[in-house]
């Protein structure tokens, strides 16, 4: 199976910058904890876990969390393609700001390898806006299909099954939900 390039060398160099310490700091999953709550998992992965604040809220929820981040050194640390998980192996998968990272060419390998280790549903957001870290070189490029709207994402989402949209996140839009498909 092909790896996917989400350009892995980027964010370990923004791991590592000082000024930079900020990377996996925020918990773009806050506004989604009660609609988590309301699919009642048992378990949970979450893929670009960044250093697990919501891991570590989902296991003081009694869920068996488990996280993926390929350069916090929180969790897991593997590649969209490359995780170490059996198909179906977590009730709920949640991935806030990840997909908007992977190439264009990448994103229905990596929906359907998240896809696949979910029972039942998915949890996501999607960042629209450009990269704001800064390089000596000039700003950091690290959202390669990030000027897509909701109107480019609801087909291909929709693709794995029944998409709604609800709450707010840290930027003001909806969070996204998957129900998905049974024929899967």
């Amino acid at each position: 199976m092909p790896k996917i390039n989400c350009e892995r060398d980027k964010y370990l160099w923004i791991y590592e910058q000082s000024k930079n310490k900020s990377y996996g700091k925020r918990n773009f999953g806050f506004g989604a904890y009660e609609i988590i709550l309301n699919l009642q998992p048992q378990s949970l992965l979450d893929v670009g876990c960044g250093r697990g604040r919501l891991v570590e809220w989902a296991k003081t929820q009694g869920i068996d969390a488990v996280g993926l981040d390929f350069a916090s050194g929180y969790g897991v640390c593997a590649d969209l393609v490359d995780m170490p998980f059996d198909d179906n192996s977590f009730d709920v998968v949640t991935a806030f700001d990840v997909l908007e990272h992977l190439r264009h060419e990448d994103l229905e390998l990596g929906l359907d390898e998240i896809c696949r280790f979910a029972k039942s549903h998915l949890v996501l957001s999607i960042g629209y806006g450009p990269s704001k870290v800064m390089t000596p070189e000039g700003p950091l490029q690290l959202h390669p299909i990030c000027t897509r709207d909701r109107q480019w994402w609801t087909p291909i989402l929709a693709r794995r099954g029944k998409v709604n949209y609800e709450g707010k996140t840290i930027s003001a839009d909806p969070y996204i939900i998957i129900e998905l498909g049974k024929e899967r």
